[in-house]
């Protein structure tokens, strides 16, 4: 394109709005936060690392608070048996900690597996994920010689049972508390990861604000106006002589 032709259609470099007197970097300064999906999503990793954090912490003190009568006792049977365990008043914070945590790893196991859509606590994680997970999850298997949920726990009497306990089968009191805390670490990890991901995608649908030149009804000339101010524009003043975009 001629130096010409493209010094008609460039912007120049000090253009304002001729309403608001802001420059396109102006604009975009002012414009640039986090959109409401950012905001919501960077909660949500807030609250799943406090959670991970909090189980880390919790699970220490669990194991310190088991009485000796009770170390060699499977954990699973005193899962299935907790009213009879009420003097561990953890109890309950550790079944709560299994059931958010284990079982959702389970269905996260189960999932990718199956092939169906996965989620973690309502944030479906992209489909790109899925191989990767999957080779986490054998990771997490091997490193913990305990197998996650697959197709064929359906047809399982115990498990049907038990549901998640099942995956406590023949560990310890302490060794269970154990397990809890890096399944539930890891299926943290994995959530945040999704997260992280949501949220750079998230981020790319923040609008992009810019001048552009406006010819208004009996006005002589025409004037560069921000896309803020031409909606506003729009709103006070529709219809089709309101203003028109300059031909090129």
């Amino acid at each position: 394109m001629p130096k010409e032709a493209l010094a008609e259609v460039s912007q120049p470099d000090d253009a304002a709005c001729w309403l608001c007197g802001r420059t396109s970097t102006e604009i975009n300064s002012a414009l640039s936060g986090d959109t409401e999906d950012e905001v919501k999503i960077s909660k949500d990793i807030a609250a799943t690392r406090a959670a991970r954090d909090a189980l880390v912490s919790d699970a220490a003190k669990w194991r310190e608070g088991v009485p000796d009568a009770f170390k060699e006792f499977d954990l699973a049977f005193v899962l299935q048996n907790a009213d009879q365990f009420k003097s561990m008043q953890f109890l309950s914070t550790l079944i709560d900690a299994g059931r958010s945590t284990v079982r959702e790893l389970d269905e996260v196991s189960f999932s990718v597996r199956k092939g169906a859509a996965i989620r973690f606590g309502g944030t479906p994680a992209d489909e790109s994920q899925r191989a990767s997970i999957a080779a986490r999850l054998n990771e997490f298997e091997k490193k913990t010689n305990r197998k996650l949920k697959r197709e064929q726990d359906l047809h399982d009497v115990e498990y049907q049972r038990l549901g998640y306990i099942a995956r406590l089968s023949g560990l310890k009191l302490v060794d269970g508390i154990d397990y809890i805390r890096e399944a539930g670490a890891f299926y943290y990890d994995l959530q945040l990861e999704a997260r992280e991901k949501a949220r750079l995608a998230a981020s790319k649908h923040r609008p992009t604000w810019k001048l552009r030149p406006l010819k208004f009804k009996d006005f002589p000339r025409e004037v560069f106006v921000c896309n803020v101010c031409e909606r506003l524009l729009k709103e006070f003043r529709p219809g089709p002589d309101a203003q028109a975009p300059v031909s090129r």
